[in-house]
């Protein structure tokens, strides 16, 4: 008996290798082309010079597409073709009469396709090596990188490997096999990027971005190369990846232990998962139609109508799935059922919200806030205010953002402000995030940035230590870099003395002609100081004259032939189109409110405040022979008082 098992085994494993063995071939060859062969041949005299410590930081950066289609098509097929005569009645009653278990075959199986599927990978490794060795490949990859991408290229594909054979003890078509294999890869970060964006839609202030994150990648392993390259030293995502294929494994285990042969051809194996499979692509359905019609157009009715019309499709889908016919409209009762628990929810949804979206919490529960603001040009964070001043104040923002209504895409991007608040509370954290008008926002946070607690978390660098290097790259081109301890904290003390002085628009406009600051730590990192020097930090300016930059924020008004200053809103929309003189003056003349500027000394302090978009204030102005005008920004702030006068209503 021992003698014929060992034949069982010995023809069992010539039957998979019929099968999935041209897999494991196509798998070697398609990595052997991509990695080791392009490594092998690539011109080696155009990196003599190299500089950096290898050309290719990662394996995975040589040809990352082929190598990403090997890691999820290989193992879909491979999950397909292993486990094919389950959807047979004639192959699987002749695999199952064999005198073996069903555990048996599905770990003889299993581990068996596994070895189709790593010995390609462990191959091409091998060949690697060799060639880092016999080439000197040393300037072009690591050689601790080899045995990380042979890791990170296991676990990937095995995930792959595991969800199908799994997918696949619960259907009975291959094609459909195929199918729910990679929407259930991409059911995790999927569904809750659809119910997060979805939900966003009614809860005022809810963070939709803090929960939709890059991380959210992870829960979608078919995302592979995203992922490698998102965070390369993620243990705990690889960890965790492993865990679930052993899981994937078990509850496959004991779904094909108890599968029925006359579950072939079905769409579900498993009866009791009908009702499951249809509310859940119901549900799906319904939250994608909803995002994409939220996407399109924002208003409430849109967005009611695309998650109506989603659940009808999603529910109509899943019915066609499990009767394989798409004779189903004689079978709406259960969307009738869905629809009336819809109506529930929606109903119940607001008594649950509205707790949600008026809570503020205690200043006294406070014990840190932080504030973030972005918009299309800056994306600004100010963690760790603490003072009794600043968290009343933060609180009394918070209860008028509640009252502020949310606008819409178009909005934001012409001229509007996301903030969002987290406050570090005794026990937990709290968050919320509003997207405002511009104004709304200047208005809100414009105490919280006069205080001086908030400047000098914000303008903080000639109290940090370990600064090695400061360089200022001037509006002119030049550079200027510091290097020497007492110029550089010299230098720092001015310039952080200008910034906790500067007005509030100082502090939020980003002005066109300006100088980046940046810093150099000991330890070699760098960062970009979260402001710029402008015009108005006049003792930063003599500093910079005194070592030899002069003129760097005044403009020569001389070539200004006309000036004009009018509010954004009285030229419209379409202001970028307004270029020749006659358009602009015709365009001025039928405005009651408008400034012309004539003096040469206003011109010039004009021309160096001009701001990037959108700003209350235009400034047209005409050069000297030329018949065009420039289009630009001015905050009100930086308006001479004379032209403030003829600028009000």
């Amino acid at each position: 008996m021992p003698l014929k098992k060992i034949f069982y085994y010995k023809q069992l494993s010539l039957l998979i290798f019929r099968n999935v063995g041209w897999l494991g071939i196509i798998s070697f060859l398609a990595l052997f082309f991509a990695v080791p062969m392009h490594l092998i041949l690539m011109d080696k005299k155009d990196y003599r010079r190299w500089e950096g410590d290898q050309v290719y930081s990662e394996i995975f950066d040589i040809n990352i597409l082929v190598q990403a289609g090997i890691m999820i098509i290989i193992p879909l097929l491979l999950g397909i073709f292993l486990f094919r005569y389950i959807q047979s009645k004639a192959y699987s009653d002749l695999i199952h009469s064999l005198p073996v278990s069903r555990s048996f075959l599905f770990h003889f199986f299993t581990w068996n396709g596994f070895l189709v599927l790593i010995v390609p990978i462990i191959l091409n490794a091998i060949v690697i090596m060799a060639a880092y060795w016999i080439m000197d490949l040393h300037q072009f990859i690591s050689f601790a990188k080899i045995f990380s991408w042979i890791g990170i290229f296991i676990i990937f594909t095995a995930i792959v490997y595991f969800t199908c054979i799994f997918v696949g003890m619960l259907t009975g078509l291959s094609i459909t096999q195929g199918v729910f294999t990679v929407l259930l890869l991409l059911f995790p970060a999927g569904i809750i990027y659809m119910v997060f964006y979805n939900f966003s839609n009614y809860v005022h202030g809810f963070p939709v971005d803090k929960y939709i994150s890059d991380k959210l990648i992870y829960l979608s392993p078919i995302l592979a190369p995203v992922i490698i390259y998102s965070d390369y030293s993620a243990v705990k995502v690889y960890t965790s990846y492993i865990v679930v294929c052993v899981i994937l494994y078990i509850a496959a285990l004991l779904l094909y232990k108890k599968r029925n042969a006359e579950t072939v051809y079905q769409t579900l194996t498993v009866s009791n998962l009908g009702g499951l499979f249809k509310y859940t692509v119901t549900i799906c359905f319904m939250l994608l139609f909803g995002l994409y019609f939220q996407l399109i157009n924002q208003g409430l009715p849109y967005h009611l109508f695309g998650l109506l019309i989603g659940s009808f499709i999603g529910y109509l889908v899943g019915e066609m799935f499990l009767m394989k016919s798409w004779r189903v409209f004689n079978r709406l009762k259960g969307y009738v059922f869905f629809l009336l628990a819809a109506i529930v929810v929606a109903v119940a949804a607001p008594f649950l919200n509205s707790k949600y979206e008026k809570f503020v919490p205690e200043v006294e529960d406070i014990k840190g806030v932080k504030i973030e603001q972005h918009n299309n040009y800056t994306n600004d964070t100010i963690m760790g205010l603490t003072s009794e001043e600043n968290k009343t104040l933060v609180t009394l923002m918070h209860n008028e953002l509640i009252k502020t209504d949310t606008i819409s895409d178009q909005d934001y991007y012409n001229d509007g402000i996301n903030l969002t608040v987290e406050y570090e509370l005794k026990n937990r954290k709290v968050t919320r995030s509003y997207s405002i008008k511009k104004d709304q926002y200047e208005k809100l946070i414009k105490p919280i940035y006069e205080t001086k607690e908030f400047r000098q978390k914000l303008y903080n660098l000639d109290t940090q230590d370990g600064i090695s290097k400061v360089t200022v790259d001037m509006p002119n081109g030049q550079t200027l870099k510091i290097t020497d301890e007492k110029e550089l904290k010299n230098f720092l003390t001015i310039l952080m003395e200008d910034k906790r002085n500067e007005s509030f628009g100082g502090m939020t406009n980003l002005y066109e002609l300006s100088a980046t600051v940046s810093v150099e730590r000991k330890d070699g990192t760098p960062e970009y100081f979260n402001s710029y020097i402008s015009a108005n930090d006049v003792k930063t300016i003599d500093w910079l004259k005194n070592r030899g930059f002069q003129n760097l924020f005044s403009v020569d008004s001389q070539y200004v032939d006309k000036m004009f200053i009018v509010k954004s809103e009285d030229i419209g929309d379409n202001y970028a189109d307004i270029y020749t003189s006659e358009e602009v003056e015709s365009k001025i003349s039928k405005l009651q409110i408008y400034a012309e500027v004539e003096s040469k000394e206003q011109q010039s302090d004009i021309l160096t405040k001009f701001v990037y978009p959108n700003q209350k204030f235009i400034v047209l102005v005409k050069p000297k022979y030329q018949d065009e005008y420039t289009v630009n920004f001015i905050s009100e702030d930086d308006l001479p008082d004379s032209v403030k006068q003829k600028l009000k209503n």
